[in-house]
């Protein structure tokens, strides 16, 4: 799995083995949507996460889908690259 920026700036997860023709290989991505919080303007992504289709994780792969979303909690972003988690 890897992290992606797609051309509006908004981070996501991506998952190798799924992606297109076949699949959209996002397993979770930040929304554009803003939310009912005081730093949401300010913070875009950090309202909503977009979750993917379905898609196969393993036990290491949960991990890091886990610790990507405790990142966006604190962070209020997605990681930049899988090795600042």
């Amino acid at each position: 799995m890897n992290i992606t920026t797609s051309s509006r700036g908004f981070r996501f997860l991506e998952h190798s083995g799924y992606l297109p023709p076949h699949h959209d290989g996002r397993v979770v991505s930040e929304s554009s949507a803003i939310g009912d919080y005081a730093d949401s303007l300010q913070n875009p992504g950090s309202s909503y996460l977009w979750f993917g289709e379905q898609h196969h994780l393993n036990r290491e792969q949960v991990r890091l889908l886990v610790a990507c979303l405790e990142h966006w909690l604190e962070h209020k972003r997605l990681p930049e690259e899988l090795g600042n988690i």
